[in-house]
């Protein structure tokens, strides 16, 4: 079988956390690793990277723009990006297309139309959660949803809002949940750890960085020696504002000494990073997964969400983690603090997450994929 997957806007096995660079390029990455194994995969992006050329796994940069424009200065490329792909699919004897995000999910479409190749979409975020319809993006992916073959779901609540909010059939849904990386991932006994608060994710509004200042000051007047760490770099066009904005409260708090920013880092060093951390912070209120939270459960890191969707599908109060509604809620503190000083309470904690995210393998999501691919196929 020949796969083409299609990550228009960013390229993966680049940078991770740079621009557009995150979930999705991990995602990419890790399932058409797997699906070389026994298939020829191609990958195609429009933004600038090193061609890979390995057995059964290519990775074909149109390179029309650089991982530092934003999405909208992308968008403009698309039908030059289309010429491109659509030459590409005559050079190569493409049997299913995976699309990727709704700017990809374009291609895929015009694809389907001229070469009659089913296709699969993952849309990774929703243009409902984050209202970004100045380019159409909400009318655009309905149009996607109703052509394309397949539809994966990451989640049940992105299942649900794919049925509810968008009118998606359900018999053209696919849950397939995402994995985590078992050779990157993983916790050692023993390991000395900091009081380390990690987030984790690119810096934008509708990641809500800024959410967590609050508690990590308060949390200094009870926890000796508490650093907070930001793994990630600006995404979007006011990820540089919002940056600023986050380094300003930084300075009106006065805990300059104990925040830090380390743009962006390899999957290997965030690995690294989460086993001598303590706690993970996600302050996203809407995604569709979170991939960040599992990769934190299999190095033995619980995490603390306000995200009230696939969160809770991932993370058991009090077992490995937290859900709230308010990261203002005592339950946090409570939470936290005893984390912070009872290694009983912390070691079970750890050993939970890990067994949670024993279930999530990068295996488990190609073979669901393979599935899909071949029952559309004609």
């Amino acid at each position: 079988m020949n796969i083409l997957q299609i990550s228009f806007h960013t390229a993966p096995m680049n940078n991770l956390g740079e621009n557009d660079g995150g979930g999705l390029s991990v995602y990419v990455e890790a399932i058409s690793k797997e699906l070389a194994k026994e298939h020829s995969v191609h990958v195609i992006t429009g933004e600038e990277a090193k061609n890979i050329n390995k057995k059964n796994l290519k990775l074909v940069s149109f390179n029309l723009f650089s991982n530092q424009e934003n999405i909208e200065e992308k968008r403009k490329y698309l039908d030059e990006f289309i010429d491109k792909t659509f030459q590409y699919v005559e050079e190569n004897n493409i049997d299913v297309v995976h699309a990727h995000y709704w700017l990809s999910g374009l291609v895929a479409e015009k694809l389907k139309e001229r070469y009659k190749i089913p296709f699969v979409f993952t849309s990774h975020s929703l243009g409902i959660f984050v209202q970004e319809n100045n380019l159409g993006r909400i009318s655009s992916e309905k149009e996607i949803f109703n052509v394309a073959d397949k539809i994966t779901a990451s989640s049940k609540f992105e299942q649900d809002n794919l049925s509810n909010r968008y009118g998606v059939n359900v018999l053209k849904i696919n849950t397939v949940t995402p994995g985590v990386s078992e050779k990157t991932f993983k916790t050692y006994k023993g390991g000395k750890k900091k009081n380390t608060i990690l987030s984790v994710g690119r810096i934008q509004e509708q990641k809500g960085q800024l959410k967590i200042l609050d508690i990590f000051k308060n949390l200094q007047y009870r926890v000796k020696d508490l650093e907070l760490v930001f793994v990630g770099g600006p995404s979007g066009v006011d990820g540089e504002a919002y940056l600023v904005k986050i380094k300003n409260k930084i300075e009106d708090l006065k805990i300059e000494e104990d925040v830090h920013f380390l743009g962006s880092l390899s999957q290997k060093k965030l690995a690294k990073l989460m086993r001598r951390s303590k706690l993970l912070v996600h302050s996203a209120e809407n995604e569709t997964f979170g991939l960040v939270a599992v990769e934190a459960h299999r190095s033995g890191l619980p995490v603390i969400s306000i995200n009230q969707g696939p969160f809770k599908e991932i993370i058991s109060n009090n077992k490995d983690g937290l859900v709230v509604q308010s990261f203002e809620s005592i339950q946090v503190y409570d939470f936290i603090i005893k984390l912070f000083e009872d290694s009983e309470f912390e070691s079970e904690l750890s050993d939970n997450a890990v067994q949670n995210s024993l279930s999530f393998s990068w295996e488990h999501t190609s073979k669901a994929l393979k599935k899909i691919y071949t029952d559309i196929i004609i």
